[in-house]
């Protein structure tokens, strides 16, 4: 398809509308997490995300070349990790600070890239790593605690997951990937919470929560929380469809704004002016990445 001004001013539409469902999904999953683990949130964000992309294959059969089993199954299983550790930091601190050490993915996707896909790295790029890292050193405040290992893990899995995307294009539907990291997000999380009460380890707490039954609300919140994760996904995907990688890309760090209008009225405490600082630089970082592609 041309990248004509109306299909590009349609693409960045579809990218807002996207990142204003991911918000959302991080808003219900903040919710569930005084009720519940984020273990079981990430379990309940896949199942039911499961049953929206199911219907969509049901009418359109999914057709493949195959060929990379392994990598198929390393992409869904890096990104329930990935998920987890976004997870805990969504229960653990400010929606702002969640969805900010997330987006430091592109960072780590272009050292990946450069160390696995042999893609050389420009100037340019190097100076945005450079800025991303500093970025995270002032959001961090300089801490390498718990919380915040877990956020830089989240975006460095992210990034993992991304990148094994790319070698998965050529061989299999586009469907098939989602489907293979939703089975993931199902089957992983459910053996974890059946494992939880016999495991003991704080290097692992981000991944052991008992399944607690979700009363009253509850059920409203997982709805519309894979309602809105699936629909994000959607939107996603047919923002890179009408719109350049780099623009979409840029576009998509909107979600920080959604994100933290929403903590803000959930009562989080604003940031500080080192954490604005450091949010804005790995921001500027991911937007700087994202342009020279």
């Amino acid at each position: 398809m041309n990248s004509s001004p109306s299909n590009t001013h349609l693409g960045i539409l579809y990218m807002l509308f996207a990142s204003f469902l991911f918000a959302l999904t991080m808003l219900f999953a903040k919710l569930l997490s005084q009720s519940m683990g984020s273990v079981e949130v990430t379990f309940w964000r896949n199942a039911i995300g499961l049953a929206v992309i199911g219907t969509f294959i049901a009418r359109k059969p999914i057709k493949n070349i195959g060929g990379k089993p392994l990598t198929l199954i390393f992409r869904g299983v890096v990104g329930t990790v990935a998920l987890l550790a976004f997870f805990y930091t969504v229960s653990a601190t400010s929606l702002s600070n969640a969805i900010v050490y997330a987006k430091t993915e592109p960072i780590f996707t272009a050292i990946l890239a450069f160390f696995v896909l042999k893609e050389k790295l420009k100037p340019q790029a190097l100076i945005a790593i450079l800025i991303g890292f500093s970025g995270v050193a002032m959001l961090s405040d300089m801490e390498m605690g718990y919380l915040h290992i877990m956020g830089i893990l989240c975006g460095f899995l992210s990034a993992l997951a991304y990148t094994s995307v790319r070698s998965l294009k050529a061989y299999y539907d586009e469907r098939t990937v989602v489907l293979s990291f939703m089975i993931s997000g199902v089957l992983i999380p459910a053996l974890l919470m059946v494992a939880a009460p016999y495991a003991i380890s704080d290097i692992f707490a981000f991944a052991f929560n008992p399944y607690t039954q979700p009363i009253g609300i509850d059920w409203l919140w997982i709805a519309l929380m894979g309602i809105a994760a699936a629909y994000g996904q959607i939107y996603m995907t047919r923002a890179y469809f009408y719109a350049k990688a780099g623009i979409v890309s840029t576009v998509s760090y909107s979600v920080v704004l959604f994100a933290t209008m929403f903590g803000v009225l959930l009562g989080d405490v604003l940031p500080t002016p080192a954490v604005i600082t450091g949010g804005v630089m790995i921001v500027l970082s991911g937007i700087l990445l994202s342009r020279q592609k």
